[in-house]
């Protein structure tokens, strides 16, 4: 869909779905009888005036005699079209969308399955999740993208409202969880995910649970054959579970975070007051705030997902590694900033295949490396402090990355992050991101870009 088109499909539906009853009867609408065929005709004209006139028409009468017209536009290859349809079934039909859109997941169109999805997706209820996970496996993997989408859309939480609670404590209402996230978490955990990997790489970061995530690690080491390996992986998942890979946390955590960008010679100030629950919604939205930065490792996406991500398990005397595909993962980021704010955020989508390594002994994290279908290294990161002792957490890691992009522009970056550990949570206490430029000798020389620390509140559970 173009974005004019989505534009003033958007504007349309706010307009007459978000009006009541009083402003509605302002409105002027042809009181001429009535040709359904006609109003569904000029329900998806290029006229505006038509077309808003024929949504406010349907609205007012709310009539499902409606419905038989509507469905058949959903076939329709004009993504406008359905745009309209599916939202207009949402705003003015909710207790028959379920059947409406079940329906159409069923047609012979790819593009009424499709629409199907996005709109089930948008319904308040358990039942939605049968045909959305059916629409995974759809054979056009246009409707299996959407059925992705569609599941990324139960599990996400209303940002503005969540990031309004975590700035203002217990003063905010909390978003609602989707009444099918518990339904979504228990299928992920049964369904064998043996199709589509690359698909489901793409979102899982965004569907599954912490309790989804620890299930599938057992899963996933019960059905190895090598015992040994068994053994030392469930010592790795452990250890690393405690500060990856969403950890819960069991209190609340306060703090004021600031940061500056010295480029461009900007600063921010944000006082975080988060209570386990939303700390937990907040990482469906890919933050993690007791990192309080912007940091995606290749350990985080594998220890969510090793049945999607391992390619192969090489045990040594000392050390576990982990070969990894990362062909259709999310990607990789490092930077300065918390929640969607950040400087000098670099992403690297470039990476094809990783090697993490393990210490045998301890599980601790030592490392990752990634390369591109070329075989260069794009991104490296490492444990410089904290790996010593069985089961300690990172102190401080180093990220390494070549090209690391920014914005449109690519940097030779290095990224430094510096934890303490407080009741069993990694949190963070200061991070740095570097250019490294050549001086006249061609010697590279890091330049401090941005920076962040942590400090927290006197009111926190969690004292350092």
């Amino acid at each position: 869909m173009k974005g004019t088109e989505r534009f003033f499909a958007i504007w349309l539906l706010l307009f007459f779905l978000g009006n009541g009853p009083t402003s509605m009867a302002q409105d002027s609408v042809d009181k001429s009888p009535v040709d359904p065929q006609q109003v569904i005709t000029d329900l998806v004209s290029d006229n505006e005036t038509k077309s808003r006139n024929a949504a406010l028409l349907i609205k007012n009468s709310a009539d499902p005699k409606w419905l038989p017209r509507l469905s058949p536009l959903l076939e329709s290859p004009q993504g406008r079209s359905r745009q309209i349809v599916t939202m207009l079934v949402l705003g003015v039909f909710p207790q028959k969308a379920p059947a409406f859109f079940s329906e159409a997941a069923k047609s012979s169109s790819v593009h009424a399955r499709e629409a199907a999805m996005y709109g089930l997706a948008r319904i308040p209820a358990q039942t939605v999740i049968d045909p959305i996970f059916a629409g995974t496996k759809d054979e056009s993997e246009t409707v299996r993208s959407a059925a992705l989408r569609g599941l990324q859309l139960i599990c996400r939480p209303n940002g503005s409202q969540l990031f309004a609670a975590l700035q203002n404590g217990s003063d905010t209402k909390l978003p609602e969880s989707h009444p099918a996230q518990a339904s979504l978490q228990k299928r992920l955990v049964e369904s064998p995910i043996s199709e589509n990997h690359r698909q489901w790489k793409g979102i899982w970061h965004d569907l599954a649970s912490r309790e989804t995530i620890l299930s599938t690690q057992t899963r996933y080491g019960s059905d190895l054959e090598d015992k040994d390996a068994a053994a030392v992986l469930k010592k790795v998942f452990a250890v690393n579970n405690s500060w990856a890979a969403k950890p819960s946390l069991p209190q609340p955590l306060i703090y004021d975070f600031s940061m500056v960008n010295l480029v461009a010679g900007s600063s921010k100030e944000i006082h975080i007051d988060a209570s386990p629950e939303e700390i937990t919604q907040t990482r469906y939205l890919g933050y993690d705030l007791d990192r309080a930065i912007q940091l995606r490792l290749v350990l985080d996406l594998w220890l969510q997902a090793p049945h999607l991500y391992t390619r192969n398990l090489n045990l040594s005397a000392e050390k576990l590694t982990v070969e990894v595909d990362l062909e259709g993962s999310p990607g990789l980021h490092a930077g300065v900033g918390l929640l969607n704010i950040s400087y000098w955020q670099s992403r690297v989508a470039s990476g094809s295949s990783a090697i993490l390594t393990f210490d045998r002994n301890s599980g601790n994290w030592l490392g990752e490396s990634v390369k591109d279908t070329l075989g260069t290294v794009v991104w490296t990161a490492n444990a410089v402090e904290g790996s010593e002792s069985a089961g300690s957490l990172p102190r401080v890691i180093v990220v390494q990355m070549p090209e690391g992009q920014v914005g449109a522009q690519r940097y030779n970056l290095e990224f430094r992050a510096e934890f303490s550990t407080t009741e069993g949570a990694l949190l963070l206490n200061r991070a740095t991101m570097h250019e490294k430029q050549k001086d006249d000798s061609g010697a590279l020389l890091p330049q401090l870009r941005a920076l962040a620390e942590l400090k927290l509140s006197a009111n926190s559970s969690l004292d350092r």
